[in-house]
């Protein structure tokens, strides 16, 4: 059915997103311990179109004001909001056990049935950059 297609397709989109972000952040700071999935590790338990990813050593506000214009997400849960770069986090990433160096530098990234193979490199291109300069200063 057109809905089951519109699942796959995206997941197959946050999946890509996810792979782009890790495997950047990876490549650009040598480490492997700098982003963690929020949420089920089995990804068939999570929401098709919703990537909740915690970067470590990362202000997601500070992330948020420098990259808003170009890629549209959030900080920290769907049940929290918070200005400015010193955000705290939610008591939902709290009750998800996300550890704290993670959870303030959670992103909330969602993807739609018509987001392309290029949206999702796109955004985690500029996701990695502006995160590895983050990490860099």
């Amino acid at each position: 059915s057109g809905l089951e297609a519109n699942a796959m397709h995206m997941q197959k989109m946050r999946s890509r997103l996810l792979e782009r972000i890790t495997t950047g952040l990876e490549d650009s700071t040598g480490k492997t311990d700098i982003s963690r999935v929020n949420g089920p590790l089995n990804a068939d338990q999570r929401l098709p179109n919703t990537l909740s990813i915690g970067l470590k050593g990362v202000q997601s506000g500070r992330l948020l004001a420098d990259i808003g214009e170009v890629v549209a997400c959030s900080a920290g849960s769907a049940c929290h909001s918070s200005s400015g770069p010193t955000m705290s986090y939610s008591a939902i990433l709290k009750a998800m056990n996300v550890p704290p160096e993670f959870a303030v530098g959670t992103l909330r990234l969602s993807v739609g049935p018509n987001t392309s193979l290029e949206d999702v490199d796109f955004a985690a291109d500029v996701i990695v950059k502006e995160a590895t300069r983050q990490l860099n200063t």
